[in-house]
């Protein structure tokens, strides 16, 4: 059975593939983000097995249901010792081990990482559709839809928004949409900054933003972000506050509750 694309919410295979018919029976997920949506479809025992991440507090929205399931590392021997007849993979990445998988008969849903609010349900959609769990999808999708609500107007706000060791995310990102949605201003849109960049402490304080989100957890690793909530030339004009990593990583209803916080006059104000 040849490999799928899921994109724009939309599935894409060949012929052969959708002329089966047939709903998986043994699912892996090899990647953060389809493990949250798999685990988020509830699919029971079908699904097998997720990664390694899916776990892990900080990055992944669902890790209690992911607990009760077996995680694997990304690894031709493991999963095929699980025997599966659909893996789930991300975008970008895993190249090799798909041409492998594909080679061996095993077939390969890819589901690219949103870009936008508006993918986001409709990746949940698409994989309802593929996976069989078409009721659970719709349910999901309502329910990001109500809890994202309508967009905010523009507040005339700067912000910035970053990741991890200074990564901030530009137009064209998930994150980026966050912040168009609850009105503010992306920083990053400026030419000076780019899309998806790494950006150094001194880029930022030399151009302060009114507003600086900081993708932190509790149990994030040291990074160079820190410094932003202590350097003082921030500290007294741009306010700065934490938002929870797993909510930016991956699209899923914690994305829509971040959107809609940031949006409600409390969630901008000083």
């Amino acid at each position: 059975m040849t490999g799928v694309l899921l994109a724009a919410g939309v599935v894409h295979a060949a012929p052969a593939a959708r002329a089966s018919g047939s709903t998986p029976e043994r699912i892996v997920s090899i990647n953060l983000c389809t493990d949250q949506i798999v685990l988020a479809l509830d699919l029971g025992e079908r699904l097998v097995a997720v990664s390694s991440l899916a776990t892990d507090r900080t990055l992944s929205v669902h890790w209690r249901a992911a607990e009760s399931v077996e995680a694997v590392p990304a690894a031709l021997e493991s999963i095929l010792l699980r025997q599966p007849d659909l893996v789930v993979a991300g975008g970008f990445g895993h190249g090799r081990l798909v041409a492998q998988l594909e080679r061996l008969g095993i077939a390969v849903l890819r589901v690219p990482e949103p870009a936008s609010l508006a993918d986001v349900p409709a990746a949940y959609l698409a994989m309802g559709r593929a996976l069989g769990a078409e009721t659970r999808a719709q349910a999901l999708a309502a329910e990001f839809d109500a809890v994202l609500g309508a967009p905010a107007a523009p507040s005339g706000t700067d912000a910035l928004l970053l990741a991890t060791g200074l990564l901030v995310h530009g137009e064209g990102m998930l994150g980026g949409d966050v912040l168009r949605h609850a009105g503010l201003a992306n920083a990053a849109g400026a030419p000076a900054f780019g899309g998806q960049a790494y950006l150094s402490l001194e880029r930022v304080v030399a151009s302060p933003p009114d507003l600086v989100l900081v993708a932190r957890g509790e149990a994030s690793a040291p990074s160079r972000s820190q410094h932003l909530f202590s350097h003082p030339a921030l500290v007294h004009g741009t306010r700065i506050k934490p938002v929870p990593p797993s909510a930016l990583i991956c699209g899923t209803v914690e994305t829509a509750r971040l959107a809609a916080s940031l949006a409600a006059p409390e969630g901008q104000a000083r």
